[in-house]
């Protein structure tokens, strides 16, 4: 009986009727086999590389011509004793330092306990805003230090800041 049922497994597993398929669709419905060799000489290949890196090119400089700096102060906020499975929040002022349009693309916490709340409108040359960061203890953590990062993604030269809360969760 297992000699039968392993032959069966085997034979049933080296088919291709499980929904991959060897083909790929292609312009005006046509199918090319993926095995195939591509169409393309290495001239036009060349050619499209070269346009890709000129697109990449002009991407780097907008993105460049569009960067700024900032300042967040403080950079850490220290809670000092935090009641247990107690929110607290502190508020990181975010001043644009530079002559362009700060825009906060991002802001994540190093863990599921913090939660931070980023400016959602770009932030002019010289204003601030403001980064919002909660933090609630976990059942556990009572007696324990806690130091957590939020890490801030900007249009900011490095792209990244990192700003740290800290504390004690009491018991």
């Amino acid at each position: 009986m297992i000699w039968v049922f392993s032959i069966a497994m085997l034979t049933f597993s080296c088919t291709n009727d499980g929904g991959v398929d060897s083909n790929i669709e292609v312009k005006d419905g046509a199918k090319r086999s993926k095995l195939s060799a591509g169409s393309q000489s290495a001239e036009e290949l060349q050619k499209a590389a070269e346009e890709r890196r000129k697109q990449q090119e002009e991407a780097e400089k907008e993105r460049l011509a569009n960067q700024t700096t900032m300042e967040i102060l403080p950079n850490v906020h220290d809670f000092g004793n935090i009641p247990k499975e107690t929110s607290v929040s502190t508020v990181f002022k975010i001043k644009n330092t530079g002559d362009k349009p700060l825009i906060i693309n991002d802001a994540k916490a190093s863990c599921g306990c913090t939660v931070p709340r980023k400016p959602e409108e770009p932030i002019m040359p010289g204003e601030e805003g403001e980064l919002e960061v909660t933090f609630k203890s976990n059942p556990g953590q009572e007696g324990s230090p806690m130091n957590k990062n939020v890490t801030v993604t900007a249009n900011i030269p490095g792209s990244q800041k990192i700003v740290t809360i800290k504390g004690v969760v009491s018991k």
